[in-house]
């Protein structure tokens, strides 16, 4: 990982952590960047598992369907 996204993962945590705080206990919290047309420079950090990420995105496209 060069500087720069280090800095910015570093920066993220430290804000994953401020939002989590508004929730219950046991809550998980993904952010998710895309750069349209540059699929290997989208970052993702999470404290979920991806596949259980995945199933939320699932759900909320299937509810807005």
């Amino acid at each position: 990982m060069n500087a720069l996204l280090q800095m910015g993962a570093e920066d993220v945590q430290e804000h994953m952590d401020a939002i989590l705080a508004h929730f219950k206990p046991g809550a998980k919290i993904t952010v998710l960047v895309r750069h349209p047309g540059m699929p290997t420079a989208d970052f993702c950090m999470t404290s979920d598992d991806l596949d259980e990420v995945a199933a939320m995105v699932q759900r909320r496209k299937d509810a807005t369907a």
